[in-house]
C-alpha cells in the first residue's frame, strides 16, 4: 500500500497519458476530456439504451478510481470546506448552506465555461493543443490567463491584500 500513498511521479504519468492519447487518436479518431466523458455518461444513465460507451467507462473509473484510492490510503474524508476560501473569510462562520451554495455556483460557472468553450481544461489543454488547434490554444490560454487572474484578485477584494 506505500505505493499508493503517493502521487504518481510526472515522469510516469506524463508518458501514461501521452500513450492514452495517442492510443485513442490513432485506435478511433477520439479525443480524450473529462467534459465529453460527463455529458456521454449523464446522456447513457438517462436513457441507458445499450451497453455504455468507453467515454462512461471512463468518467465512472475516474470516479470509482479516486474513491477507492482514497479508501485504501485511509483519506476520504468527505467535507464542504473550502480550503483558501475559509481562510478568506467567503463563507466562514456562515454554516453549510453558504458552503454548498460556493460549490453549486463554482460547479455552475465551470461547466458553463467548459460548455461555452468546447469542451474543458483536459479536452483543449491535452488533446487540442498536441493537435495544434488554434480554438484549443484560445480556450487553454484563457483558461490559464482567467485563473491566473482570479487567484491574484479574490484575496485582494476579499482580505484587501495581494496573496
Amino acid at each position: 500500500m506505500g505505493l499508493l500513498a503517493h502521487q504518481c511521479p510526472w515522469f510516469v504519468a506524463g508518458p501514461m497519458l501521452a500513450l492514452l492519447v495517442v492510443g485513442l487518436r490513432w485506435t478511433g479518431n477520439l479525443h480524450l476530456g473529462a467534459l465529453g466523458s460527463f455529458v456521454a455518461t449523464e446522456s447513457w444513465f438517462a436513457r441507458p439504451r445499450a451497453l455504455p460507451s468507453w467515454r462512461v467507462l471512463f468518467f465512472v473509473g475516474t470516479v470509482l478510481g479516486g474513491l477507492v484510492y482514497a479508501l485504501v490510503t485511509g483519506t476520504l474524508r468527505p467535507t464542504f470546506a473550502n480550503g483558501a476560501f475559509d481562510q478568506m473569510g467567503l463563507v466562514a462562520g456562515r454554516g453549510l448552506p453558504a458552503r454548498a451554495a460556493l460549490l453549486l455556483a463554482a460547479g455552475a460557472l465551470i461547466g458553463f465555461g467548459a460548455r461555452t468553450a468546447g469542451g474543458c481544461t483536459s479536452g483543449h489543454g491535452v488533446c487540442g493543443v498536441a493537435q495544434r488547434s488554434p480554438g484549443s490554444v484560445a480556450a487553454t490560454a484563457t483558461f490559464v490567463l482567467v485563473a491566473i487572474a482570479v487567484a491574484w484578485l479574490l484575496p485582494i477584494a476579499a482580505l484587501g491584500g495581494a496573496p
